[in-house]
């Protein structure tokens, strides 16, 4: 299952702040009236109610609303467990998914909302809306474990698993992946490919994801300086940290602790 990282209501919007963005986790755009268009990499849709649209983190999404007068949408940012192999997310991502049970969507939307609307917005608020995801996600896996594409998926190599575990425990050092190809008995390139067909995103990309969501967590809950949390992600210093973290998160970390901490 999917762990919330924040969840926002948007009702009536007419358009998007940024026609283009990136996210450093996954994000979920799930459409409750109106539609808009969208585009993830060489995938291009119109989504609709009944539509959730998924795109990996480290990928440029494309989004434009359609009905502006009548526009409303959630946007879940998640991430998933780290060191499980997504198996599934080559079938998920950069495409739209349909999930024919309206009503029970309907009312997991409902419950969303509401909750959007008691709670004042900070990320420990976030955590009573994971039952909601949950749902949601259970509906999106139902609908991808139908694709006949599934069962060579779900068969990808073990080992993987490994792999992504040695980047977790190792996010904080210096890691090369043409390094970590070579203790695992691959080419670069092999690595690569069975990586991304498994995780959806290339080890880097992972990599990098583990290593801002560190520097996101540690920006809020710490007063450290930029270099310390530099060398408590992997990097060499705060501004090599800043230059990543900016073009992740569309922000620097300055910016970042300033908007979000409470």
């Amino acid at each position: 299952m999917p762990d919330i990282f924040y969840h926002v209501y948007w009702s009536k919007k007419e358009q998007f702040l940024y026609e283009t963005d990136t996210y450093v986790t996954w994000v979920l755009f799930g459409v409750e009236e109106g539609m808009f268009e969208y585009r993830i990499g060489e995938d291009y849709g119109v989504a609709e109610f009944g539509d959730v649209v998924v795109c990996p983190p480290q990928v440029a999404f494309y989004r434009n609303v359609l009905t502006p007068l009548s526009f409303s949408f959630h946007s879940i940012t998640f991430t998933l467990p780290d060191g499980e192999p997504q198996q599934l997310m080559p079938l998920l991502a950069q495409r739209k998914i349909r999930l024919p049970q309206f009503r029970r969507l309907s009312e997991n939307y409902s419950s969303l909302r509401q909750a959007d609307q008691q709670l004042p917005f900070n990320p420990e608020n976030q955590m009573p809306k994971q039952h909601y995801l949950s749902d949601i996600w259970l509906m999106i896996t139902q609908q991808a474990l139908e694709s006949p594409d599934s069962v060579s998926l779900l068969n990808e190599d073990g080992f993987i698993r490994d792999v992504a575990a040695y980047f977790k425990d190792h996010a904080h050092e210096s890691v090369e992946v043409r390094d970590v190809a070579v203790l695992f008995g691959l080419t670069p390139v092999q690595l690569i490919r069975k990586f991304k067909s498994a995780y959806g995103v290339n080890p880097l990309q992972y990599l990098t994801s583990i290593r801002v969501k560190m520097a996101c967590r540690l920006l809020l809950v710490t007063e450290w300086t930029l270099d310390v949390i530099a060398g408590k992600c992997g990097y060499e210093n705060g501004f090599y940290l800043s230059r990543v973290f900016r073009k992740t998160m569309g922000v620097s970390p300055s910016e970042f602790r300033k908007q979000n901490r409470y």
